[in-house]
């Protein structure tokens, strides 16, 4: 009904009657009306910047985050110092590690000892060239009759070991005079020999120049003048060398000793080696000495040796 169709009473006064109320249409839409269509009409969803509210929050929940690893870390840190740490200190005494050079003291790796005859060269008075001129006194003096079982030189006495059955005669050697001694075969004409005899130096050479002096000397010329050099060669091997101070009998002495090993291995069919040795004592009537080689590869004969040295006694 339109406006101009209008009831005559309804343009004066009101109607006593209610107005009807009119329901909407549900029904299907016609011509292509009805609810709208949404899906054709409205296009792809654009985020815009997030709000200050969002940006408060994301940093609250990371710091959150980071301050828990914080502390989680703090933990573990403080479980190390307790346990392991703690126990590293405990072993090492508390003390800090030291910045002194390390050494080998203490550890079982080899530190190899330069005076170890093995692998140093010997002093230069184990030299095949004397250092003196090994003067041969000849006074006419011999040597005092020898005691059943011993032989005398000079002021010294030695007990003869077993085996040791032959006789050695010198008059004299370098810087010894009243000389007598003692050897055993080895083979053929080698002998092992200790000598014994009465120490004489000349007065143009200095005369007695002591002990150690005395002794080098003795040394050197034995081994190169009583035929010992014709076997050992020229540059022989030298091992088991020593000098030093001794006593004999309760007297001051000095030895000097050395293994002399032969540069021609042939030269001797049962020994390729032989000791040197000098030993000078200052006895009551001036000093005495003996001087030796034996060979060093006959154990009998080495221990012969040592059986004689022990054995030394000075005649007063």
């Amino acid at each position: 009904m339109t406006q101009d169709q209008q009831d005559p009473q309804a343009q004066g006064a009101p109607s006593e009657e209610p107005p009807l109320t009119t329901l909407p249409d549900f029904g299907p839409a016609q011509d292509g009306e009805g609810l709208p269509q949404f899906g054709e009409t409205s296009g792809p969803a654009t985020l815009g910047e997030p709000s200050e509210r969002s940006r408060n929050r994301a940093l609250a929940i990371t710091l959150s985050v980071v301050g828990a690893s914080v502390v989680v870390l703090a933990i573990l840190a403080l479980i190390l110092s307790q346990t392991v740490f703690r126990s590293v200190l405990e072993d090492s005494d508390g003390a800090p590690p030291s910045a002194a050079p390390r050494t080998g003291e203490g550890q079982d790796e080899y530190v190899p000892n330069p005076d170890d005859p093995d692998i140093a060269p010997p002093p230069p008075i184990f030299t095949q060239a004397p250092t003196t001129e090994c003067s041969i006194p000849y006074d006419g003096a011999g040597a005092e009759p020898s005691p059943r079982g011993r032989i005398r030189g000079g002021d010294l006495e030695y007990t003869i070991p077993d085996g040791w059955d032959f006789p050695w005669h010198h008059s004299a050697l370098p810087y010894m005079s009243e000389v007598a001694g003692q050897g055993r075969n080895v083979e053929n004409n080698w002998y092992s020999v200790v000598n014994l005899g009465k120490v004489s130096f000349p007065e143009d050479e200095g005369g007695y120049p002591g002990l150690e002096t005395a002794a080098v000397a003795i040394f050197q010329c034995y081994a190169t003048t009583a035929g010992v050099i014709t076997t050992f060669g020229e540059n022989p091997t030298v091992t088991d060398y020593r000098t030093e101070a001794t006593s004999v009998d309760g007297y001051p002495g000095w030895i000097v000793q050395a293994t002399y090993h032969f540069e021609d291995p042939d030269a001797l069919q049962t020994s390729s080696a032989s000791i040197v040795t000098a030993i000078v004592v200052e006895g009551p009537d001036g000093p005495s000495a003996l001087s030796s080689d034996v060979a060093a590869d006959h154990e009998d004969h080495a221990a012969g040796l040592e059986e004689i040295i022990a054995s030394l006694e000075v005649v007063e």
